[in-house]
């Protein structure tokens, strides 16, 4: 690059001569000649002569010139001269800015990039020797720490101490292992060190206060002559990357080494440190060389650039001290009785109420009419479900009598039809009137009626008994016998064979009926007057009709007008109407059943009916 710099130069002189020569010649001639001077320019480019005079004056200019056009045009020449002089280009333009790195780096990438995707396995082979080694060895210090804690605990697990200490954990809520560790691992770090590892010159050191040592320099230089020593002595992988003694003991004393690049740090301990303390240490050496790698790696005995070195050094100066056994006083040795004390009564109360529970819910399984499905106790409540017949036996008696607070259990109960013998006669009694002449009980499962009773109460009753369900007891009426009283046959039979007539498709009766409709009211007085004696009520039905003319809707509807008429002029005569029922047929259920003109009268009325019912 030198020679063609050089050759330009001459290149550009002879040029520069050249120039001087032609305006010399030109000046000579404007001298002799104007109209010359004119010419002479041409004359001079096309006079081989002139050729023949630069020849001979520019030879050597000429043969540089050609040789340094032969270098450029060859690649391979240009390529060798080039590459004598561009090391020593990249060193000058490195050290005068970073613009040559500026433009290198895109294209390092690239390549890079470019050649992990063709060969990942050259990457892996650059880092294995760096990232094996350091792999290896996270991996073995926290397979020890795991193992050390595992030994501690299996030692103090199944000893009164370590009940003791089982205890302690459950209390601060730590784990048990945790609570070995603070209670075994007693240690006290004396000293650390931290030496320059090119020098083997003491950079910082710190101690703990009551520590005593020799000077700190003449110790940093027996390490160092010691870790020399070990490295030279013995064929180790590791000291030939730098490596140095992780650990030594002697006696009490133990010396633990986590080694940098540019420093190590040795810390002298006492007694046994757990193995997160190697973790504190290598986090401080990390951040030193982190911080001050730079500082480090042109250390040279000035400290001054190292900055407070001795503030990164305290946090390594810990102690655990083994913690003071005191006695237990009497106290501490009443509270667990009191609990003891408190549990039992707890359980006993327990214990009381689980069989209160138990013997009210077999007396709700005894009862006839419920059914219990689940009884189970839930978030300190009992939860009791089943099926219960509307007529069984209410179950807040029955609390009452097992003496339950009532907030203790929740109940549930679906409703449904039991066919128990004592619910059917409950049933039974519930649906006929109350007769004072009338008996049901119950003989081996089987429902008996004794006594006498009006002829509708008896087949209201058949009714009942052929309308159970299959299952239910039989109801036995062989016993029950009619009451044949002359006035009340005699009544009722007047009163529903009356009839009140109406008009086609008039709401109101016909006119002279009013005496019928008093008649019909004083029968119904006497009727229940004589009914009320013998033991039972009665009520009196009107059922309106309507013939067959006309739509089947509209005769509904005025059947049952013609009834509600009618009990409306009854009421007025002294019958109450809750006395009274009105039910509307219209042609459904005639009275005549043809067409003629009489029975089409017969149909627009309304006629009356006794009913028994319980008083």
């Amino acid at each position: 690059m030198a020679a063609i710099f050089t050759s330009d130069a001459d290149a550009q002189d002879e040029a520069q001569r050249r120039q001087r020569l032609s305006d010399l010649l030109l000046e000579v001639a404007r001298a002799l000649d104007p109209n010359v001077a004119t010419v002479l320019p041409r004359q001079l480019e096309a006079d081989p002569r002139l050729d023949a005079v630069k020849s001979v004056l520019l030879r050597q200019e000429l043969d540089v010139l050609e040789r340094v056009q032969h270098t450029v045009e060859d690649p391979a020449q240009l390529a060798d001269t080039v590459s004598r002089v561009l090391p020593h280009a990249v060193t000058l333009s490195g050290e005068r800015d970073e613009r040559l790195g500026d433009a290198l780096a895109p294209a390092m990438e690239r390549a890079t990039q470019s050649s992990i995707r063709k060969n990942p396995g050259a990457l892996v082979n650059i880092l294995y020797p760096v990232m094996g080694p350091a792999i290896r060895k996270a991996i073995a210090e926290a397979t020890s720490d795991t193992l050390q804690g595992l030994n501690q605990s299996l030692r103090y697990a199944f000893s009164l101490r370590g009940l003791r200490w089982r205890m302690e954990a459950w209390r601060s809520g730590t784990t048990f292992g945790d609570i070995v560790l603070k209670h075994t691992l007693v240690f006290r770090v004396e000293h650390v060190f931290l030496i320059h590892r090119k020098s083997g010159l003491l950079l910082e050191h710190q101690a703990a206060t009551d520590a005593t040592s020799r000077d700190p320099h003449l110790v940093s230089g027996m390490l160092t002559a010691i870790q020399d020593f070990v490295r030279d002595s013995f064929d180790d992988p590791s000291a030939a990357e730098g490596g140095a003694i992780d650990s030594l003991r002697l006696g009490d004393l133990l010396l633990w080494c986590e080694g940098g690049p540019q420093a190590y740090l040795a810390a002298v301990i006492r007694g046994s440190p757990p193995e997160g303390l190697r973790t504190t240490l290598r986090d401080t050496l990390s951040a030193i060389h982190q911080d001050l790698g730079g500082a480090l790696a042109d250390y040279d005995g000035d400290d001054a650039a190292l900055g407070d070195l001795a503030a990164r050094l305290a946090p390594c100066i810990k102690q655990q001290v083994q913690p003071r056994e005191r006695r237990l006083s009497v106290l501490l040795w009443a509270i667990p009785l009191i609990l003891i004390v408190l549990v039992g009564y707890w359980l006993a109360l327990r214990y009381a109420e689980n069989e209160r529970v138990a013997d009210y819910v077999e007396r709700l399984r005894a009862e006839p009419g419920i059914v219990v499905t689940a009884a189970e106790r839930v978030h300190g409540q009992w939860r009791v479900a089943g099926l219960r017949d509307p007529l069984a036996l209410d179950t807040h008696e029955l609390r009452q009598r097992a003496q339950l607070d009532p907030s203790l259990i929740a109940e549930r109960w679906e409703p449904y039809v039991a066919l128990s013998p004592g619910i059917v006669l409950k049933r039974l009694r519930a649906s006929l009137p109350a007769l004072p002449s009338v008996r049901l009980a119950l003989e081996n499962n089987v429902i008996h009626v004794h006594g006498g009773a009006p002829p509708d109460w008896i087949e209201k009753a058949r009714l009942l008994a052929r309308a159970l369900p299959a299952g239910a007891p039989p109801v036995d009426l062989s016993d029950v016998t009619d009451v044949e009283d002359p006035e009340y046959l005699k009544l009722r039979e007047d009163i529903q064979s009356q009839r009140i007539y109406f008009s086609s498709g008039a709401p109101n009766p016909t006119a002279g009926q009013e005496n019928a409709l008093d008649q019909i009211a004083a029968n119904t007085k006497s009727i229940m007057e004589v009914a009320h004696r013998l033991g039972f009520s009665v009520r009196l039905a009107l059922v309106g009709h309507a013939d067959s003319t006309g739509n089947q809707t509209a005769n509904l509807g005025i059947s049952i007008a013609r009834a509600e008429v009618v009990r409306s002029l009854l009421r007025s005569r002294g019958i109450a109407p809750e006395l009274m029922s009105v039910r509307g047929t219209g042609t459904l259920e005639p009275l005549a059943p043809g067409a003629a003109p009489d029975d089409m009268s017969s149909n627009r009325s309304v006629s009356f009916s006794i009913t028994t019912i319980s008083e």
